[in-house]
């Protein structure tokens, strides 16, 4: 197995996380003593999954990785781009690679035993993909007023994890509709309209459960994709906004203090 890392978030002048942190590379944030990224490479590395790691959206020099297998990828226009470009980058270095880990740089609270643990969640990885989400109740327990956006099912609400298990001949295949979905990642409302009516119906009413929906989604764009609801509340706490940063850092704080 070997692993991807998109690194290619900017920070603009007026977003407030460059007003509070001065770094224009959202992967170069300082966090307890190194970059944000240093954090991510570290858990995947030390995990043991994983072979090579590209990393898509810096280059040699911005970050030493130590003793970590890394080589680099120049981002593209978008996140789907970003993921194919290091596929690429990856089978140029292992023609023989399978499976790929996907993973944002902005989770720097995952441990090695978390990406171990979330790889075991996905079971006998004969699907084509395996997306991480945290339930509600999962995310407060372990990080109380997360303030994360939550979408709403039948019995629960699920936000959506920064982690992946790919099969990386069907993600080349299904290049079109990975685009399709990454242009509303954001948008819920037109993902659910490429589902269809009924599906809508169900999500505005509430009367479908996540395990539904993915069934569905399965059916309806013939892809054997499966989620995960992991127990790890870490893989959905990226740090996007301020609050996320002090808590992040008040956990990598007292994580290293812990350990010292």
């Amino acid at each position: 197995m070997d692993a991807i890392i998109t690194a290619g978030g900017m920070c603009a002048p007026d977003d407030p996380l460059y007003q509070l942190t001065g770094v224009e590379k959202k992967a170069l944030i300082p966090l307890v003593g190194k970059p944000m990224i240093s954090w991510v490479v570290d858990a995947v590395w030390r995990s043991g999954l994983v072979e090579h790691i590209a990393v898509v959206g810096l280059k040699s020099g911005d970050v030493d990785f130590g003793e970590a297998r890394v080589d680099y990828a120049d981002p593209k226009s978008d996140i789907i781009s970003n993921v194919l470009t290091g596929l690429d980058k990856l089978r140029e270095i292992n023609p023989l690679v399978k499976k790929i880990l996907l993973v944002s740089s902005d989770i720097p609270l995952i441990t090695p035993d978390i990406v171990r643990g979330f790889v075991a969640e996905c079971g006998s990885q004969e699907a084509d993909g395996y997306y991480a989400i945290v339930e509600e109740k999962t995310m407060e327990a372990r990080f109380p007023g997360s303030k994360r956006t939550f979408v709403p099912f039948k019995g629960a609400r699920y936000t959506g994890g920064d982690m992946l298990l790919l099969d990386i001949n069907a993600a080349k295949a299904n290049e079109e509709l990975l685009r399709a979905l990454s242009g509303s990642r954001k948008n819920y409302w037109n993902q659910a309209r490429m589902l269809g009516l009924g599906f809508i119906l169900r999500f505005i009413f509430r009367t479908m459960t996540v395990e539904e929906a993915a069934a569905r989604a399965r059916k309806q764009l013939a892809v054997n994709a499966q989620v995960v609801d992991t127990r790890y509340a870490e893989v959905g706490m990226d740090l996007d906004k301020p609050r996320h940063y002090e808590l992040i850092k008040a956990v990598l704080e007292a994580r290293e203090g812990q350990a010292v």
